[in-house]
């Protein structure tokens, strides 16, 4: 089988890739949209790298590829190279959030190692004091106790030295800091009301739970306050006696004028 001329022709080709403004600085060697999409990801330092090499090159490649490449790929250029000058600028000028946030690690920081600085200070101010049984002994005697028992103690005496340290801080954290408490008012409580009509049916005198709303000593207008919260609580509680069937529903029925 022959094939026809239209089949011996070029294979397909890859189209070109368009035309992107080429920057050669120092730190960076490569085209526009490469060197923005590292800034975007922060895969290169954008300080390290001259804005004005950047913008005298951008030019220079503008007007080289200005009679080849259509506007609107032009002015993509641009709003790139914009792009990358705000990236730049944000190291430049850092946000006072920003400040303030670096200024307080670093103070946290400093904190610490000057923590860490006094602390070995002390440890080495106490390796150079005389230990008793290292360095100086009891009067008659060169020997060291090394046995479980005198460790224990000493393990048990560093434990009671700590608590007693904390119960000191807890004490002035508990005189120091406030404690909200809450004034519960001594209303009339659902249980309250419960064992008081039970007492009155054990007793013979029950009738109807309204009966068995107490009177509120308050004043007004905490009185008129108490006076609703023992009704509530004698009403609840009446239909709880008449879930259990240990009263009728009449009873529970509020009377009417």
């Amino acid at each position: 089988m022959l094939l026809d001329e239209e089949d011996w022709g070029d294979p397909p080709r890859r189209r070109p890739r368009p035309a992107v403004p080429e920057f050669h600085v120092e730190g960076f060697d490569g085209p526009l949209d490469l060197l923005l999409d590292l800034a975007e990801r922060q895969r290169l330092d954008l300080g390290v790298l001259s804005i004005a090499d950047l913008a005298a090159q951008f030019v220079a490649e503008a007007e080289r590829l200005a009679c080849t490449t259509p506007l609107m790929q032009r002015a993509d250029w641009v709003i790139w190279i914009a792009r990358l000058v705000f990236l730049r600028s944000r190291l430049l000028f850092a946000t006072q959030a920003e400040k303030q946030l670096a200024e307080n690690e670093a103070r946290r920081t400093v904190g610490q190692i000057e923590g860490l600085l006094q602390m070995r200070a002390a440890a080495d101010w106490l390796e150079a004091k005389p230990q008793l049984g290292v360095s100086v002994f009891t009067r008659g005697g060169t020997d060291v106790d090394r046995s479980d028992s005198v460790r224990q103690g000493t393990y048990f005496s560093l434990m009671e030295a700590c608590l007693s340290v904390l119960e000191r801080e807890l004490a002035q954290i508990e005189f120091s800091v406030p404690i909200y408490r809450i004034d519960v008012p001594a209303y009339w409580r659902v249980t309250d009301a419960l064992a008081f009509i039970r007492a009155k049916m054990r007793n013979g005198a029950f009738r109807s739970i309204w009966d068995c709303v107490p009177a509120t000593p308050f004043a007004e207008p905490e009185g008129l306050i108490a006076r609703r919260a023992a009704v509530a609580a004698t009403f609840v509680a009446g239909l709880e006696l008449v879930r259990q069937g240990d009263a009728s529903i009449d009873t529970v029925v509020f009377p009417m004028a």
